[in-house]
């Protein structure tokens, strides 16, 4: 682990044998890759004319600075006010989709000239909200942004899984974060950048991805060994996505997340010491079959940046959340750090360790004596974690931004930036290579957004299998993401590492058989196109 200055807190030497010192858990070696500091020296932001940036000099931060990058995104968003401004899927992959400038007709989604660059999001070409005639309105048949409209219309979304018995005692001793995940109402917000691609290659409908598949499979098949066309989707650098787990209240107070605190109808039970940010969620559109009406607490985020080629991606979790830290730890170079003991050469004697009280940029998962002859330790599951100390550099930022300075929750319908509860979450961990320098491949699972297999989630692997097929459908590679293999529980893993060739092409060929959309998974909600069925 790195030190820096101001990390070192407290020595004291002690008389301890050197081998297996830092061995006695046995769940440290596979832990130890899981450690890497992933920030290089010096990377430190600042907020300026009311925008976060990095210091000069670092020329990559998604690649350089990524575990301060992800805080950058995660803060960004807010002050963006992801909730109101920004899209999720019912905006994006619409029901009844038009086609984008198919002919000169006015009630398609081409908004400005027919016959030049399509204009999207309901924008002219001078960026003024100008919707087409006979749409129907913002999102009935193209893609649109609230933003344009003044934020969100309705806060009901396609999201969400069917009411389950919270009775099950083996999952409230091992694994509580999977009853959460089974509750959730889950949201993905993609923001204008994101948006105005998806609709202005068309990747919003089927037939429209249809068309995606035809044009890079006919370049495999008649281009070799040239591609005209590039790299096939390739979303702006600037796009994001951010997914957000919205928990039913019932939930939470069962377990034991917030307590009904002060008998107040009008306020929603909280945390008074770690609050949650909250938001009023309309019933779904199944008449609240699949989840009902009330309020819903924010309890962890999965997020993605186009920043790298290959989407820079990073997790957040609510501090509370039972469990968050289980299986691969959590690890944060840049927001907050936790006091532990490590060991290290005592520098007259290297026979001897000495024992240091240190400022680590990584919890490890909570273990117990598995009460065999074997020296074994097997993982506490489903406990609350240490905080943390929020490091001087973050408190700049928050402060800055103006982000979380709140006495108290303002309302708890619709979250504020000045909300203190967003100084509740941290950073689980981020995700930008396949496998880490050492040759491990690289974990990153939220304890509630991958709920039952975080031990094998990876952002980068499950998202690369993103494809549709020649009709435009999704899945393109079958699985989103499964093995076929159980864990100990019983319940699928998924995949990490990287991606297979096969998944994409008849081995030995370039004959396509799923093409990628650039790890965007959204595509499994597109629709056919408006008035009937594509060709």
């Amino acid at each position: 682990m790195r030190r820096s200055a101001g990390m070192l807190v407290a020595w004291s030497l002690l008389a301890l044998s050197a081998p297996g010192w830092a061995q006695s858990n046995s769940t440290y070696p596979a832990m130890y890759f899981h450690s890497q500091v992933r920030d290089a020296a010096g990377c430190a932001m600042r907020v300026e004319d009311g925008e976060i940036r990095f210091v000069p000099g670092i020329g990559n931060p998604a690649a350089t600075c990524p575990d301060a990058f992800g805080w950058k995104q995660l803060l960004d968003a807010v002050s963006a006010r992801f909730w109101d401004a920004w899209a999720n899927d019912e905006t994006v992959w619409v029901a009844d989709p038009k086609p984008l400038c198919a002919s000169e007709a006015t009630n398609d989604c081409c908004f400005s000239d027919p016959g030049g660059q399509p204009q999207v999001g309901y924008r002219d070409a001078a960026g003024k909200v100008v919707p087409p005639a006979d749409v129907g309105g913002p999102g009935t048949h193209c893609p649109y942004i609230p933003g344009d409209w003044g934020g969100a219309t309705e806060t009901t979304f396609a999201g969400g899984k069917p009411v389950t018995s919270h009775n099950t005692t083996f999952l409230r001793t091992l694994d509580p974060a999977r009853i959460a995940r089974q509750r959730e109402v889950e949201v993905v917000y993609r923001n204008d950048p994101f948006v105005d691609y998806a609709t202005s290659q068309e990747l919003y409908s089927t037939a429209g991805l249809a068309k995606l598949f035809a044009r890079v499979a006919g370049e495999a098949a008649n281009s070799l060994p040239y591609r005209p066309t590039g790299q096939g989707v390739a979303f702006p650098s600037d796009a994001v996505m951010f997914k957000v787990d919205w928990i039913p209240e019932q939930t939470m107070l069962e377990l034991g997340y917030v307590h009904d605190h002060d008998n107040d109808p009008d306020t929603p039970p909280q945390d008074p010491e770690h609050p949650y940010v909250t938001m009023k969620i309309n019933a779904s559109s199944d008449g609240g079959k699949t989840f009902a009406e009330g309020i819903y607490y924010l309890a962890a985020i999965t997020g993605a940046s186009k920043a790298l080629p290959n989407w820079h991606w990073y997790a957040f979790e609510h501090v509370n959340n039972l469990g968050r830290c289980d299986f691969i730890g959590c690890n944060d170079s840049y927001g907050f750090s936790t006091k532990v003991n490590i060991a290290a050469p005592v520098q007259a004697d290297r026979a001897q360790i000495q024992e240091i009280e240190f400022a680590s940029n990584f919890i490890t998962p909570h273990t117990k004596d598995d009460q065999l002859d074997d020296s074994t330790q097997l993982f506490d599951l489903g406990k609350a974690y240490p905080s943390g100390t929020m490091n001087d550099g973050l408190k700049a930022i928050f402060a800055g931004a103006g982000i979380g300075d709140g006495a108290r929750p303002v309302d708890p319908d619709r979250p504020q930036l000045s909300d203190p509860a967003w100084r509740s979450y941290r950073l689980k961990g981020t995700q930008t290579q396949y496998y880490n320098r050492d040759g491990y491949p690289t974990i990153v699972g939220a304890s509630i957004t991958e709920g039952g297999f975080v031990n094998t989630a990876s952002c980068l692997s499950c998202h690369v299998q993103a494809s549709v097929n020649a009709k435009g459908e999704a899945p393109g590679v079958p699985g989103v993401g499964a093995t076929g293999r159980l864990n100990l529980f019983g319940l699928g893993t998924v995949v990490n590492g990287a991606p297979s060739v096969g998944d994409y092409y008849d081995r030995g060929t370039t004959n396509q058989r799923a093409v990628q959309v650039d790890f965007v998974w959204g595509v499994l909600f597109a629709q056919p196109p408006a008035g009937g069925t594509q060709d």
